[in-house]
This record gives structure tokens, sequence and C-alpha cells, in this order.
């Protein structure tokens, strides 16, 4: 009796041992491929927004309003382009 006990006992705790660390890895898993594909993604857009900004920064030095938006509309439509380009 004393060693069936032992064995149930045994197969219950290596049966929650098993439980536990499938959870774990499985935590881990979604973490870690969460992560980097996030970052990766969106490194081509922001590479397109950082280049965007700094268009339009030069833009906002022109002094006559028509040139200025010309100059922001087409900042704009090479973003877009850029974009286009990520996907």
């Amino acid at each position: 009796m004393a060693s069936l006990l032992s064995k149930v006992s045994i197969s219950q705790h290596r049966a929650r041992v098993l439980r536990w660390s499938m959870a774990l890895i499985l935590c881990l898993g979604t973490f870690a491929a969460m992560s980097p594909a996030t970052v990766a993604g969106n490194r081509c857009k922001d590479r397109c927004n950082d280049v965007y900004h700094r268009r339009k920064d030069v833009c906002k030095l022109i002094p006559l309003k028509y040139e200025r938006h010309r100059c922001e509309d087409g900042a704009k439509r090479a973003k877009n382009n850029c974009k286009r380009g990520c996907r």
C-alpha cells in the first residue's frame, strides 16, 4: 500500500512539474516572439517618419506660404512612397 501511494504521489508531482514547465515555456516564448517582431516591423516606418519630419522642418524655414505648402506636400508624398516600400 505504501509503495502504491508513493508511486501515485511521484506521478502527480511529475505531472505538476510538467504542467508548470510547459506554462513557463509558453509564456517565455510569447514574450520572446513578440518583442523582436514589433521592433523589426516598425523600423522601416520609423525611418520614413524621421526623414519626413526632417524634410518638414526644412520646409518650415521657407517664408512664402505657397512654396512652403508645396514643400510639405512633397515631403508627405515622399513619406507615403517610403512607407509603401516597407510593406
